[in-house]
């Protein structure tokens, strides 16, 4: 009887990981796995959607507590309201409620993680917007919109910026958590890596959060600093006026 030698399996933890970013099913999936690629883009599609609703929200009411005297007691008490709601307790109380399992549920309680860093930056912004630059628009015959629109809120961009960045990296970072309501999305690379005993597949996706979360951050960074020179310029002009 012939003995054949079998060569030694590399199941390591480095062989896995190397093995899941070099192998192109990885990327683009298969019948099975769920690749990063597609992945990644309903990540960016939930995360933007959950951003633009609550910005949607935050605006307005931003601008509408900023003529409130009392307005910054509101704005305190909202934003550690919403904070001090555990985020998975949301949705997981979504998901087994009537708004079930999946994208709607994920989005929601994204929307309520966004808000408190919004509307506080929001706020901030166009509250402490110059008295004199509303002077001067109120002199050259501005209602009260226009000015909201043409002199507070170009003068509050650069906090409206600093809202919108933080807000974004932590939706980015917490739609990952929401692929165990099913709403998919870069968490779902770990969710099935981790079920499946593919600790490849777990590591290459918290990687690939990691790396676009840091990402994110840093254009976002950039964007506000530049945002910051340029209205900030701007704002020493219509003091001049």
């Amino acid at each position: 009887m012939l003995l054949t030698a079998t060569q030694p399996v590399d199941n390591s933890l480095w062989h896995q990981i190397t093995t899941w970013f070099s192998t192109g099913s990885s990327w683009t999936g298969d019948d099975v796995t769920t690749g990063a690629l597609p992945a990644l883009i309903r990540h960016v599609w939930i995360s933007l959607l959950a951003l633009g609703i609550a910005v949607a929200i935050a605006l307005p009411l931003a601008v509408l507590l900023a003529r409130w005297r009392r307005g910054g007691v509101v704005v305190t008490s909202l934003a550690n309201a919403a904070r001090s709601i555990p985020i998975v307790g949301i949705m997981l109380l979504l998901a087994v409620g009537k708004v079930g399992i999946g994208v709607a549920s994920a989005v929601i309680a994204l929307v309520i993680f966004a808000i408190p860093p919004l509307l506080t930056n929001f706020y901030t912004g166009i509250r402490d917007v110059d008295p004199e630059a509303r002077q001067a628009a109120i002199g050259m015959g501005m209602s009260r919109g226009q000015m909201t629109l043409r002199v507070e809120l170009p003068l509050a961009l650069p906090l409206i910026a600093t809202g919108i960045r933080l807000a974004a990296v932590q939706v980015w970072a917490t739609a990952t958590i929401a692929a165990i309501i099913g709403s998919g999305g870069l968490g779902q690379l770990v969710t099935e890596g981790y079920a499946r005993l593919r600790y490849g597949e777990v590591y290459g996706g918290v990687f690939v959060v990691v790396v676009t979360a840091i990402v994110l951050d840093l254009v976002l960074r950039r964007t506000e600093g530049e945002l910051r020179r340029r209205f900030g310029a701007r704002a020493a002009i219509v003091d001049g006026i």
